[in-house]
């Protein structure tokens, strides 16, 4: 019978049909972050100018999401990750970093900052090549990396759709806890 289940799980495997609990993004859970990156803030203290937000948070607890680009579900994502941050209690972190820098994407990201008057949350723009060191898969549409000390404590990745409400639920559960210092 294990051999069994050994074929089945390889077919999968090489047909593709991988979860997102299999799909690797970013630096995993125990891993030190890679180092600073500058991407082009678009709201925030720094809107407009090129500053790194692995600098600016430093030690403290942060939800940093990178995305290949902006959709609806990214948008609630971004909602539940505010409401957890202006949550906390202590200093905290929170951003998303997409990875499309287009113009087009630039002005969605500005309207989505706006509409839901963010405070806690700083959204940006960085071209992929400069976050090499951060090994973000090509098939990820969005990476959730919760860290503290800079070492990653939860990594959550996603395929294109993966993003569910259920998905972003869980991922909203865990920045509650992560910023609280749970």
């Amino acid at each position: 019978m294990p051999r069994c289940v050994a074929v089945a799980l390889a077919v999968l495997v090489a047909s593709g049909v991988v979860t997102a609990a299999d799909l690797k993004s970013g630096p995993q859970v125990g891993a030190t972050l890679p180092g600073p990156f500058e991407p082009l803030n678009l709201n925030g203290p720094d809107a407009g100018d090129e500053s790194c937000l692995y600098c600016r948070y430093g030690n403290v607890p942060v939800v940093m999401v990178f995305a290949s680009k902006p959709s609806e579900k990214l948008a609630k994502l971004v909602g539940e990750v505010e409401k957890a941050a202006a949550a906390a209690k202590a200093e905290v972190g929170a951003c998303l970093v997409v990875t499309d820098t287009s113009a087009a994407t630039q002005t969605v990201l500005k309207k989505l900052a706006d509409d839901a008057k963010l405070k806690a949350t700083i959204l940006s723009v960085i071209d992929p090549g400069k976050l090499k060191d951060y090994e973000l898969a090509k098939d990820a549409e969005v990476t959730v990396l919760l860290y503290s000390r800079r070492v990653v404590r939860i990594n959550h990745a996603f395929k294109s759709g993966e993003l569910t409400d259920k998905a972003i639920e869980a991922v909203a559960a865990d920045a509650a806890k992560h910023l609280a210092g749970q």
